[in-house]
């Protein structure tokens, strides 16, 4: 017999069988963890199927390693095998009889799978079936498949062995001799139709199929990338550092639990919270999740920016360890390597930070602090959404500031809120902002009522709920004149020590407003916005944000900055000049401001009621006619009664005409890709169905260039996108009118614009200097 075979090559290499039990040991804990969730949500006799099937998908995956050819790969740089080692695993089972049971054919369906999907040609070679099934194809593709299959002689006995010591195995021994292995293209046939046919949730046998696979997938992820075991449990002591939290938080004083905190945290199942910026939502979230969570069900907290969930992310990791939390958007791994680059250890910090983003991604974390869309494109099919599904079943989601998508993303998000409702996840949706008509679209979408919190009712009220309710931090402050006019009284508010934020509504106002003051205020003067290089942004970010937080000695005056300012962020500014914007933004923005009425009187919030056709770019002009129109008056002390009150009356009608014409086109549009979603094959144009969700694309400024260039040369790619720059589509096409792009041979596009250093990109003005060929 030859010697033990590998599964990976390698410094050490790692045996079939050290991969396979860990991998084994991976599935059999998810088993135990989810258990309960299963038998909940699919029976018992579903969940005894499935329950069996994954450990004898984990035990089977990767057998048809044991192959000579396979294993001279491994060992011979120059040896290539050219063969789906999956079709050898499910055949070698078939010889076992696993497809005489339930659970054996859910298993060989992962393991067929477990790689390439079944829209995937090469695994339909493989397997006997060839893309056109004339006589001699087939004939060629069943020799090439028994040719292969003579390759496990060697290796037969070790099977063997290895096989049938594992319990599981006890039904299924594997034959003594290996004679001809039954071809899979009969099984991967009927396979095909069973999964044409069934949807991936919807029907019992597409959700065990989509389960099977997706946590295969999980434990063959996890033991590859070196995770011993499956994260179920929280810390033992996230309570008591919880305690200490809210004994140190200036919303809290004293430690005390609020009625509205306690209460949540005795609800069983999905609720509503609505609860002012400053009252603690986080800790009364945290509650909701000890008192719901049954076993080792994944928590995911979602926000809608990148800088409100690295903030989250950094409160988590306080309560649960860095091991628990982990963190998905768009630029974790730019992110993560921002944080462990020095300068001059790139390999170091690159490996760190794409260890760090790899476990983030894994199924291995049972908390993530994400964006919506790490969600939703589950949904739209990509590649091993099974994965995600997975993942979502039995989930407890948090939807932080559910507020502050547009109709587009909302419509999107409640589908995928009546989704997770079918997978038997709980959810629990929080807005300090909250309308009625948004609430009722929910309710609509989870598909029955859901109880609300809230603070100035029973039984989420008590004395405190009602004083918080009723006094006043903000001094609403009416300005007839356009928010460039406030130049002055920012510079002078300022000179008085006060900390002051500038919010604008667009990149390009933030930036003007910026230019101006730079001749006011001599020190202090910082700008945010999303128009930076991704380097920039993120070094900006942090260097501010700690700095607001007391942790970094940066002098931080007066703050000009866009929207990624509004949601999740603990900070607190003296006073506020921003444009107007729809009611709940607003909102948002005042919560920045007197964040935990340290002041102890209400605080300046000075609003721009003019404003030029550019705010229309970005606002509803009926949303913002509306916001006016039903606004407090001018010098009004606006207390939290007083803005629910606002809100309700500009969202008294719903949408306005143009939102709902996107809201409905976007629900319609995205419930047809959710419908057509089948096991095992993921949906042939879910990339670009998933990307047109995002209204921009990001470019390279002409001056990084050289920089960009050395970067990739030199095999640095990360440092190299550290100079790409997010833009809206409609700059896109205007700078693309104009003949200022060109893409490389690596797709980037570079664009002869001006990049400063302060202001960001400079889509307006050309780069001179640029020569584009």
């Amino acid at each position: 017999m030859e010697r033990e075979p590998l599964a990976k090559s390698g410094e050490p290499p790692i045996t079939l069988r050290q991969h396979t039990l860990e991998v084994l040991a991976y599935a059999e804990q998810v088993v135990e963890a989810y258990r309960p969730l299963w038998q909940h949500m699919l029976g018992a006799d579903a969940t005894t199927v499935l329950a069996r099937a994954l450990p004898l998908a984990a035990l089977g995956h990767d057998l048809g390693k044991a192959a000579s050819g396979f294993q001279r790969s491994l060992q011979q740089r120059s040896a290539r095998w050219e063969f789906r080692h999956e079709v050898l695993s499910s055949a070698i089972l078939l010889a076992a009889g696993l497809a005489e049971s339930d659970a054996g054919r859910l298993a060989l369906a992962a393991i067929l799978t477990h790689h390439r999907d079944l829209r995937e040609e090469r695994l339909w070679r493989d397997a006997g079936w060839p893309q056109l099934p004339k006589p001699a194809f087939l004939e060629k593709a069943r020799q090439q498949f028994l040719t292969r299959a003579q390759e496990l002689v060697p290796y037969w006995d070790w099977l063997c062995s290895f096989w049938n010591e594992h319990g599981y195995a006890r039904d299924f021994p594997l034959p003594e001799v290996l004679q001809d292995l039954p071809v899979p293209a009969d099984f991967l046939r009927e396979l095909q139709d069973i999964c044409d046919t069934e949807h991936a949730f919807r029907s019992r046998e597409g959700l065990l199929l989509t389960l099977c696979r997706g946590w295969l997938l999980a434990a063959d992820h996890a033991a590859s990338a070196g995770v011993a075991s499956f994260l179920a449990e929280l810390p033992a002591d996230w309570s008591e550092r919880q305690r200490r939290r809210l004994a140190e938080s200036q919303a809290h004083g004293p430690g005390q639990l609020r009625e509205f905190q306690r209460v949540l945290g005795e609800h069983l199942g999905s609720a509503m919270l609505v609860a002012p910026t400053g009252s603690g939502k986080t800790d009364a979230a945290l509650r909701w999740i000890a008192r719901n969570r049954e076993g080792g069900e994944r928590i995911f907290y979602v926000l809608p920016y990148q800088a409100s969930i690295e903030a989250m992310s950094r409160t988590l990791e306080q309560l649960f360890g860095r091991d628990a939390v982990g963190t998905l958007h768009a630029r974790t791994l730019e992110v993560a390597f921002q944080r462990y680059f020095q300068g001059d250890d790139y390999e170091e910090a690159y490996e760190a930070a794409r260890r760090e983003a790899e476990l983030n991604r894994l199924v291995h974390k049972p908390i993530k602090v994400t964006t919506p869309f790490q969600l939703l494109k589950w949904l739209f099919g990509v590649p091993r959404f099974e994965l995600g599904i997975a993942e979502l079943t039995g989930a407890l989601v948090i939807f932080d500031e559910i507020h502050a998508y547009d109709a587009h993303v909302t419509a999107l998000i409640l589908e995928l809120v009546r989704v997770l409702r079918e997978l038997g996840a709980r959810c629990l949706f929080m807005s300090a902002t909250f309308p009625a008509f948004l609430r009722l679209e929910i309710e609509r979408a989870f598909g029955e009522p859901l109880p609300l919190f809230h603070l100035a009712e029973p039984p989420a009220s008590d004395d405190w709920a009602r004083t918080f309710l009723l006094t006043a931090r903000h001094q609403l402050q009416w300005s007839a004149g356009m928010l460039e006019e406030a130049v002055d009284a920012i510079a002078e508010a300022a000179a008085r020590g006060q900390r002051v934020l500038v919010v604008a509504n667009r990149v390009q106002q933030a930036q003007v407003l910026f230019q101006a003051l730079k001749q006011r205020v001599p020190a202090g003067l910082h700008l945010l916005h999303a128009r930076l290089t991704r380097r920039d942004r993120i070094e900006r970010e942090r260097a501010i944000l700690q700095a607001l937080r007391g942790e970094r000695p940066l002098d931080v005056r007066v703050l000009v900055a866009t929207q990624v300012i509004e949601v999740s962020l603990d900070i607190s500014f003296d006073l506020m000049f921003t444009e107007v914007a729809p009611v709940d933004d607003l909102l948002q923005r005042f919560g920045r401001v007197n964040r935990y009425n340290e002041h102890g009187a209400p605080r300046p919030v000075m609003v721009s009621k003019a404003y030029d056709e550019g705010l229309l770019r970005v606002y509803d002009r009926e949303r913002i006619d509306r916001t006016l129109a039903e606004a407090p008056p001018d010098g009004h002390p606006l207390d939290a009664r007083d803005a629910e009150q606002w809100v309700e009356r500009v969202y008294r009608l719903g949408w306005t005409t143009s939102e709902g014409k996107r809201f409905e086109q976007a629900l319609s549009s995205f419930r047809a890709v959710v419908e057509g979603l089948r096991p095992l094959q993921h949906a042939e144009m879910a990339f670009e169905d998933f990307y047109r969700l995002f209204q921009g694309t990001e470019v390279l400024p002409s001056r990084f260039l050289e920089a960009y260039t050395r970067a990739v040369a030199e095999g640095r790619h990360l440092l190299a996108n550290q100079f790409l720059v997010p833009i809206p589509f409609g700059t896109f096409w205007k700078l693309q009118r104009d003949g200022r792009l060109q893409q490389l041979k690596d797709r980037i596009v570079v664009a002869a614009v001006q990049y400063d250093d302060e202001l960001g990109l400079l889509p307006d003005e050309a780069d001179i200097d640029a020569v584009l060929v």
